[in-house]
């Protein structure tokens, strides 16, 4: 009797694992979904590789990405519902949850510290900048918070130095190149650039943390509680992009090289670069990366202390990963 009733609860367990993984794997809500992206880069490679690789299609999606002029507007656009899921900065996303607006980060993966800070000739440590210009995208953005940072975890009082708006990398190296600009914030493939041209790095934003929240996937919190199944049929199409950019590196960098427009010996040095820090079962940055992202923000005033996950993170993708991840 006993036998027969432990294969009996066997039998039971095995059927709510079989009903479990055809959940996972149910027939999407909706279909047709648009990926908004704050801009065109090289660190998108799998999404784009799932596009252009039609792994979205086998899952029975049509999707459509659509690159906006920075994360703002992305997520203004993911409120508005213009954009069904966002992929951006984790920053962006707080912003918008901080306006008491209903969106959540439901993936990571992209856990990035890929910027470094090269420097004219006679620097050669970030101990020898006081009284140096460092050039920034603008005041009051990422690369502007990050270097104060970096400054201040080098022992060097950020009021020591000048800190210039100068627009794009490619600008702030002509401006390094012209005598107007010491030191760089860069990320690829403007550092690879700048090492070309001679000048010394000097610091690098994984010495801060080895990892950092560079992208995360969110949506609208109804969008993940209507349609789980189209989100599920959107990761592992990205999963799969994620297995492609990882496995076949001539691929990948002939998609950069035709949709990102880099130059060929850049290409494949942003590849190399970036690959091993993205992550297919969506995970978020280390303790130690989280923390220089909070730190980071409070000491920009945009957050007053770290925020517990529950008010920024959906896990319930993450958490389900190993029940509706594709087949190797």
């Amino acid at each position: 009797m006993k036998r027969l009733m432990k294969a009996f609860a066997a039998s039971i367990a095995c059927l709510a694992m079989l009903t479990g993984a055809a959940e996972a794997q149910g027939k999407p809500e909706k279909t047709d979904v648009t990926i908004g992206l704050p801009v065109t880069t090289s660190t998108f490679l799998p999404i784009y590789l799932a596009q252009e690789e039609g792994y979205f299609k086998d899952e029975g999606l049509n999707v459509k990405i659509i690159a906006f002029h920075g994360g703002t507007d992305l997520v203004r656009a993911v409120i508005a519902g213009s954009v069904d899921v966002g992929v951006t900065a984790l920053a962006g996303v707080t912003l918008g949850i901080k306006a008491h607006q209903p969106i959540k980060v439901f993936y990571g993966g992209f856990d990035m510290a890929l910027f470094d800070w090269y420097a004219v000739k006679g620097i050669k440590s970030m101990a020898d900048t006081k009284g140096k210009r460092f050039g920034v995208s603008r005041l009051g953005s990422s690369t502007d918070f990050l270097t104060r940072y970096a400054l201040l975890k080098n022992g060097v009082d950020p009021k020591s130095v000048q800190i210039i708006q100068g627009g794009g990398s490619i600008p702030r190296l002509a401006a390094m190149d012209s005598g107007q600009l010491d030191v760089n914030i860069l990320a690829s493939p403007e550092k690879f650039i700048a090492a070309d041209k001679g000048y010394n790095l000097i610091y690098k934003q994984s010495q801060i943390a080895p990892d950092y929240p560079f992208h995360v996937f969110f949506a609208n919190e109804s969008l993940l509680k209507k349609d789980p199944n189209t989100v599920r049929a959107l990761l592992r199409g990205f999963v799969r992009g994620v297995r492609k950019a990882k496995s076949d590196k001539a691929r990948s960098v002939k998609l950069l090289e035709e949709r990102v427009k880099l130059e060929k010996k850049y290409a494949a040095r942003a590849y190399d670069d970036f690959i091993d820090q993205i992550h297919e079962d969506g995970r978020l940055p280390s303790k130690e990366g989280m923390k220089a992202f909070w730190e980071i923000g409070i000491m920009s005033g945009d957050y007053k202390e770290p925020w517990p996950e529950s008010r920024y993170l959906d896990p319930t993708f993450i958490e389900t990963y190993n029940q509706w991840k594709p087949a190797k």
